[in-house]
């Protein structure tokens, strides 16, 4: 193997890079594993397990499939075949969680099942690598650093989990809150719509016990005498006034609707 130079910052990126971005897609895959567990039935706590089920095994057998690959050591066959099962149902979850999500898809009897059967078969394959000897003492040595890297690697999802639950549990204690001042705000708007119902009810039962006042009846105009109305025509012709009805209401006080009856009984008599 060449041994090559690199400047101080590509040995950086190299060496913290890796592990960077290995936890950072860890960390994404979160959220479409837990979806596929809630689609199979898991619900609660439960359901942030199926990561560990997919992610951490998937890595977990990535690493321990290298591991046995490079010190020949046995069960590197299924050991290589579990990390790539492992693989292609991390990369399957993501995408048929987002599908899903979406709605270019629905779910089903089969992925159901599926997705039911991953935990069983995760336990089955990592108690088979567990239990196949080591040949060499260096298999052990390096499965010692892959179980370390493993450990590294689940307290680092333990973490981004632990971060992620705190989130949640924040958020819901604010809508708690909330859910508390809308209620308190309810309480009081029923408290003034009960005394407001309390003060009409005794203004109606005041208004009950008060004795109705009759109505303003209308007091009603005297007739005036014809005689009177002959005398008021015979002064409106004498000083040359037009006799209307208009103008006889104007004399007499009276409406003009009066007027012109007035003018009409002195016609007809």
């Amino acid at each position: 193997m060449i041994n090559m130079q690199m400047p101080w910052y590509a040995k950086a990126v190299f060496v913290g890079g890796r592990p960077l971005v290995l936890v950072a897609a860890l960390v994404m895959s979160v959220p479409g594993e837990i979806r596929m567990a809630e689609i199979a039935g898991w619900h609660g706590w439960v359901t942030w397990l199926m990561p560990v089920c997919v992610s951490a095994y998937a890595a977990c057998a990535a690493v321990i499939a290298t591991q046995r690959q490079l010190a020949k050591a046995p069960g590197r066959v299924t050991a290589t075949i579990g990390a790539g099962v492992a693989l292609a149902l991390a990369l399957s979850a993501q995408v048929v969680a987002h599908l899903l999500d979406r709605g270019y898809m629905t779910t089903s009897a089969l992925l159901v099942a599926v997705v039911s059967s991953v935990p069983p078969l995760v336990v089955a394959h990592m108690l088979h690598m567990a239990a196949m000897p080591a040949e060499e003492l260096t298999a052990w040595d390096r499965l010692r650093e892959a179980e370390e890297t493993a450990s590294y690697l689940a307290g680092e999802l333990a973490e981004a989990l632990d971060l992620a639950g705190r989130q949640l549990v924040s958020k819901s204690r604010g809508i708690a809150n909330e859910y508390d001042e809308l209620a308190g705000i309810v309480d009081e708007l029923a408290a003034e719509a009960a005394a407001l119902v309390d003060e009409i009810s005794e203004e109606l039962a005041e208004a009950a016990t008060v004795e109705p006042k009759p109505r303003h009846q209308r007091v009603q105009r005297k007739a005036v005498p014809l005689a009177v109305v002959k005398n008021t025509i015979a002064a409106m012709k004498a000083s040359g006034e037009k006799v209307t009805g208009a103008t006889l209401a104007e004399r007499l006080g009276c409406s003009e609707r009066s007027g012109y009856r007035y003018l009409g009984d002195l016609q007809a008599a």
